[in-house]
């Protein structure tokens, strides 16, 4: 979840195709790719930030998503998070916002550290009204573990976007509205 994030910030700054590897570098040596252990000379290179807002997610928008028939507010958070019985510490209200459709990030992986079959996503997402052409916003706490679920949303054609400000940030502004109780899923 972590690389995802980086990926998403570097695709946020501007970079038009960041790559991640599926399972990690454990799964590139369990496929018997190749490994290199020499050192390789580098070229700097500078890298000026144009922010994309076609992959970030604003409170303003994921407010928005909440009352459009075509938009879905995705929280991937864990069940105790979603349905306010966790708190984090640093967040001064607990719960979801309303309408989330509550998916956890989790659901997306398979056993072996890489994406869950694109068949057996859509099936789970569909299940829950999520199709293609929706609009998507999906948050966490702070956008990491939302960072993955868009990146497997992207990778199947969906169009997300990451509510990086997430949970810590709805939670942190007191004109925001917030649900409690039973998890939608």
């Amino acid at each position: 979840m972590r690389a995802a994030r980086v990926a998403w910030l570097l695709e946020y700054a501007g970079m038009r195709t960041p790559l991640l590897l599926e399972g990690g570098f454990r799964a590139w040596k369990d496929s018997k790719y190749p490994v290199e252990k020499r050192g390789r000379v580098t070229v700097p290179t500078i890298f000026k930030a144009h922010p994309n807002p076609a992959v970030l997610a604003t409170a303003s928008y994921v407010r928005s998503l909440s009352t459009s028939p075509t938009g879905f507010v995705l929280d991937v958070r864990s069940k105790g998070e979603y349905d306010g019985s966790e708190n984090r510490e640093c967040c001064p209200r607990s719960g979801r916002i309303p309408g989330a459709v509550w998916f956890e990030w989790t659901n997306f992986l398979s056993g072996k550290g890489g994406f869950q079959s694109r068949q057996s996503i859509s099936k789970q997402l569909g299940s829950m009204g999520v199709r293609p052409i929706s609009d998507i916003a999906v948050y966490c706490h702070r956008g990491a573990r939302a960072a993955a679920a868009f990146y497997a949303l992207r990778s199947m054609g969906y169009q997300a976007r990451n509510y990086v400000g997430s949970w810590h940030e709805w939670s942190s502004k007191k004109n925001l509205p917030t649900e409690r109780g039973q998890a939608k899923s």
